[in-house]
């Protein structure tokens, strides 16, 4: 996707469209999927999309029409940790023997692939921006992108295997 874009308002133009391609494929995968967790993940992913829609839309509009979005008025409020608290909400109550079905694992590495291509793409589009508050929204995408392809990533660890999952998150240690 690197440098398909010409200039910045192109670039939220096709943010736009990519977020809702996303949203289309978390929601469709919700609705199909085996494990109550992946349903759980892909409905959170969905309405992450669409909040991205929705701040990508703002800044487009300002573009269009000349003004400026001021990020922080917009997004400065965004907690970070509330959506990771969010995220760990969805691993509680896991069982430690989760059963697998394959075809959610390769749902899991689509979306994995999505989510690691969309923050190739906003991090070039965030170093071509000429706005300051558009860059800032490339820069906070590209942060949203990075923290959703760690919780697909620690879904897949789960689902492949739950004891090691849960090891790994509890930090268990031994200790001699």
């Amino acid at each position: 996707m690197a440098s398909e874009f010409k200039d910045q308002k192109e670039a939220l133009a096709m943010s736009i469209e990519m977020e809702k391609e996303g949203y289309s494929f978390y929601k469709k995968t919700a609705e199909n999927a085996a494990h109550k967790m992946t349903k759980d993940v892909f409905e959170f992913l969905a309405g992450e999309e669409l909040k991205h829609i929705e701040a990508i839309k703002t800044f487009y509009d300002a573009e269009i029409t000349g003004t400026t979005t001021d990020f922080n008025s917009l997004l400065g409020s965004y907690a970070p940790e509330a959506v990771r608290k969010a995220i760990m909400n969805l691993f509680d109550g896991l069982d430690k023997k989760a059963p697998i079905d394959k075809p959610d694992m390769e749902a899991y590495r689509f979306a994995r692939d999505f989510e690691k291509n969309s923050e190739r793409f906003y991090r070039e589009a965030a170093a071509k921006a000429t706005d300051p508050n558009v860059k800032k929204l490339f820069e906070f995408l590209v942060e949203e992108e990075f923290r959703h392809f760690q919780m697909i990533d620690d879904s897949m660890a789960y689902l492949e295997n739950p004891a090691e999952w849960f090891h790994r998150i509890e930090k268990w240690h031994v200790e001699g």
